[in-house]
């Protein structure tokens, strides 16, 4: 029964894996499966079960420890010669001996030594959950990027497919004017040379295309050889335009939903609790010991269980240790901690002024894009008339080759400057949003 489920929830996830190939990535299943497979996020999660475990030994130290020991040795003793009372160098008597210890130790007082390490490592866990988000944050932002990236490069490869197309269309007119005598055979090689270079710009496009997936196969740790599509999506100047809040507001709400503020300040506190835990070598520390122990060997007559009753022995003591000179170990221990705990400090304020810095920059990125999308659009609206008019110029032979070219080129030179600002703004938007926890 275990079998067919295990079986079943194999082909489940194949179908599903399947059906997204099909479909092809969005960018949430690029992030969610970068979350359940990335080698990175599952360290960091080791690493939270490690903190984890040193929060149960930090807790087992407050607990009395109890171990038991034992020891069995054999031997052989010269025998004592009746008639001469010398020892026989040739008779020997086999001894045996065993010996049974039972001990038990507590620290009643270490200065708080114990109790504070126990606190640390439960700081030291939570900052721990935090780096780990840190860790998977990062890789969401990687993959964000990437994404964008992809989805401008795959609609630079759509315009210039339309410029080839456009530069085809011209090249065969200019070769029918030719052909009744109303063009130049110069015309047409500059169209051609203009048709040429088109088409090693849709190369590079598409190169370059095919170079972003590939860095995101990486970044999803797929392998090179995974039919990786993209599921690609239109934008409305809706989304390209969306409202974003005023930068005070969105630092507040990157530091509230960020671990790396938080994380930096568990870590002061770590620190800070590091300093007190090492001023405790100064102070004496208590412990209560107590142990049972027996023997037994083959020189007693009497049987196992009555040499362990008759040799039990039971003692309970109290240990008090003073430190006076330690050669300055506490001291360098205490210096040590002050240092850490500054620099803890200047991590807790670095991490604060680089979320501050990255947000505003990321806010003045998004306005500035919009800003020139804006621009762009109206600009590409204005060379793609002139360019228009000019085509229609040129087919009735009013305008040379050179000037259609000339507003060839400035109409593309816009319509480039309007995915650049397009998909800056929607990337940086996305990040926004993440950052800010929307």
């Amino acid at each position: 029964m275990r079998l067919s489920l295990s079986l079943t929830a194999l082909l489940l996830s194949v179908s599903s894996f399947t059906t997204v190939h099909a479909q092809g990535w969005t960018l949430d299943d690029c992030i969610k499966y970068a979350l359940e497979n990335n080698i990175q996020v599952q360290q960091a999660q080791n690493s939270v079960e490690t903190a984890e475990a040193d929060v149960k030994s930090s807790r087992a130290a407050l607990f009395p420890s109890l171990s038991f020991s034992s020891s069995q040795s054999l031997g052989f003793q010269k025998i004592e010669s009746q008639s001469y009372s010398t020892f026989d160098a040739e008779q020997k008597n086999p001894t045996y001996n065993g010996s049974y210890n039972l001990s038990a130790n507590m620290t009643l007082f270490d200065g708080g030594a114990n109790w504070r390490t126990l606190k640390q490592s439960k700081l030291n866990k939570q900052a721990s959950e935090l780096e780990a988000q840190q860790t998977a944050n990062n890789i969401q932002v990687q993959i964000i990027q990437a994404y964008y990236q992809i989805l401008y490069a795959h609609e630079s490869v759509q315009t210039n497919e339309e410029i080839v197309a456009v530069a085809q269309r011209e090249l065969d007119r200019t070769k029918a004017k030719l052909d009744v005598g109303k063009g130049t055979k110069v015309d047409v090689a500059q169209m051609e040379s203009q048709l040429q270079q088109n088409m090693y710009n849709l190369v590079n496009a598409q190169n370059t295309e095919a170079s972003n997936i590939l860095s995101l196969m990486q970044l999803l740790q797929l392998n090179p050889d995974t039919n990786f599509t993209i599921n690609y999506q239109d934008f409305s100047d809706e989304d390209v335009l969306s409202v974003i809040p005023p930068v005070a507001d969105a630092i507040l709400m990157a530091q509230n939903y960020l671990p790396d503020v938080k994380a930096a300040e568990i870590n002061t506190k770590s620190a800070e609790l590091q300093t007190k835990i090492a001023k405790a070598g100064y102070m004496p520390s208590v412990s209560l010991n107590g142990g049972v122990s027996s023997s037994n060997g083959n020189v007693y007559k009497n049987g196992f269980a009555d040499q362990i009753k008759d040799h039990m022995r039971e003692n309970i003591g109290v240990s008090v240790s003073v430190p006076i000179l330690d050669n300055r170990r506490t001291r360098t221990s205490i210096d040590r901690a002050k240092i850490q705990y500054s620099n803890a400090l200047l991590n807790q304020e670095n991490a604060l002024l680089k979320l501050q810095n990255t947000i505003a920059s990321l806010h003045l990125d998004i306005l500035s894009a919009q800003s020139r999308y804006q621009s762009a659009i109206a600009s590409e609206a204005s060379a793609k008339e002139s360019f228009e008019m000019m085509e229609e110029r040129y087919n009735v032979g009013l305008e040379s080759v050179i000037d259609l070219l000339t507003e060839k080129n400035n109409y593309l030179r816009a319509k480039q400057e309007t995915l650049q600002s397009k998909y800056t703004a929607l990337m940086d938007l996305e990040l926004m949003d993440f950052y800010t926890g929307q």
